[in-house]
């Protein structure tokens, strides 16, 4: 209930982090009733989370900004505490499905949200969106490109409409999907869109190869349908990528990735402290992360900081591997949206995340969470799963 809760709650705009609340009450009342039954340490994925954190923390201190590192890096207390009471305390794969429907309704209702708004604004979603997006009222959108974190949560929501019977959950998990694929056209974020598809077509190609290619041209076809509808901005929008002339997308990273590697090579060991890169253009275009997740932690955390992300991230994706491979063919359902929607990270890192972001580390933590249940997927079948969507 308390994860489920800061879950939902991370969406909503809070004046007091409320959800942080209930989340460590429930921590804390779950970790003094099962201390004995779970010691902690057993989930298979502790020693990359520890070795993960250590040397954040010792990315902190070293920082030319300590109080700003330690500041913007408040986020991984709640995600480390979902990571462990997912990874120490769900049992069964009906908690996993509960995670998963929570955060398929914080999809849902984020880009109903988007929707509703676009529309309020006669569909038009210029370069100038931020005279809009702050009209959504979410804490999870910052910039379009925030619209990723739908791209990385539609696994789940497909993995919930494969193997859940009820025809609610059903319905609200393909709202959720076709809705966040209306969200990231409306908004015309090209990380997001390719997240979305490449993310809801690895879950297709792990539970059902054969369906992986009809899978995915149907989703660019509903795809290219709403952005016809719209006047094909997103397909201009990509086209201007080979536009050198008009293409803001290498404009606008490659001088950033250029400040972020010069960072790197200032300090190659341990970098310049987590949350301090800052770039300002000629323009006068500032922003504080760099557009790459990877390059980012090179520049802030070093090479041991990479080293340790990676680490991270490769346990996380191994790991995943076993479960499609479970007996229970529930656990290899849930299993593949994990995976599937781990991947989706591993990619909209390459172009946009930042560990700046709250949902960020939220979800990241979350999915290594559910993958890491040590035991969770030995439990009996509670539900009839089908084999087909």
């Amino acid at each position: 209930m308390g994860v489920c809760a800061y879950v939902a709650g991370i969406a909503v705009p809070f004046e007091r982090d409320i959800p942080l609340v209930v989340l460590a009450v429930s921590g804390g009342l779950v970790a003094v009733i099962s201390y004995r039954n779970n010691p902690t340490g057993s989930s298979p994925l502790f020693f990359p989370v520890l070795i993960f954190l250590l040397v954040t923390g010792l990315a902190i201190l070293v920082s030319e900004d300590m109080g700003r590192s330690l500041r913007l890096s408040a986020p991984l207390l709640p995600a480390v505490l979902l990571f462990f009471l997912v990874a120490e305390h769900f049992h069964g794969t009906r908690h996993t499905r509960l995670l998963y429907l929570t955060f398929s309704a914080v999809g849902l209702g984020i880009a109903f949200e988007v929707v509703r708004i676009a529309w309020r604004k006669g569909w038009v979603v210029p370069y100038g969106w931020d005279n809009w997006i702050s009209d959504v009222r979410s804490p999870l959108l910052v910039v379009p490109n925030d619209t990723a974190f739908l791209a990385v949560v539609a696994p789940l929501s497909l993995a919930l409409l494969w193997c859940e019977g009820s025809k609610a959950v059903r319905a609200l998990a393909v709202l959720s999907i076709l809705l966040s694929v209306c969200a990231v056209c409306v908004i015309q974020s090209r990380v997001a869109i390719l997240t979305m598809i490449g993310s809801l077509a690895c879950v297709a190609a792990l539970l059902r190869p054969r369906l992986a290619l009809p899978f995915s041209l149907v989703i660019l076809a509903v795809t290219l349908l709403i952005d016809g509808f719209l006047g094909f901005p997103l397909v201009t929008k990509f086209g201007l990528i080979w536009n050198a002339g008009a293409s803001r997308f290498w404009d606008a990273r490659i001088p950033i990735w250029s400040v972020a590697w010069a960072n790197f090579l200032q300090a190659p060991l341990l970098g310049q402290g987590t949350h301090t890169f800052d770039y300002t253009s000629i323009d006068l275009i500032n922003t504080r992360w760099v557009h790459n997740l990877y390059l980012e932690t090179l520049a802030e955390q070093g090479i041991i900081g990479l080293a340790a992300l990676g680490y991270l991230l490769i346990s996380g994706l191994s790991k995943a591997l076993t479960l499609i491979r479970a007996e229970l063919p529930e656990a290899r359902i849930l299993g593949a949206g994990a995976l599937a929607a781990l991947i989706g990270f591993c990619f909209a890192a390459l172009f946009e995340l930042s560990f700046l972001r709250q949902w960020v580390v939220i979800l990241l933590f979350s999915l290594l969470g559910v993958i890491a249940q040590p035991a969770s997927y030995k439990q009996p079948l509670e539900v009839t799963c089908e084999q087909q969507p």
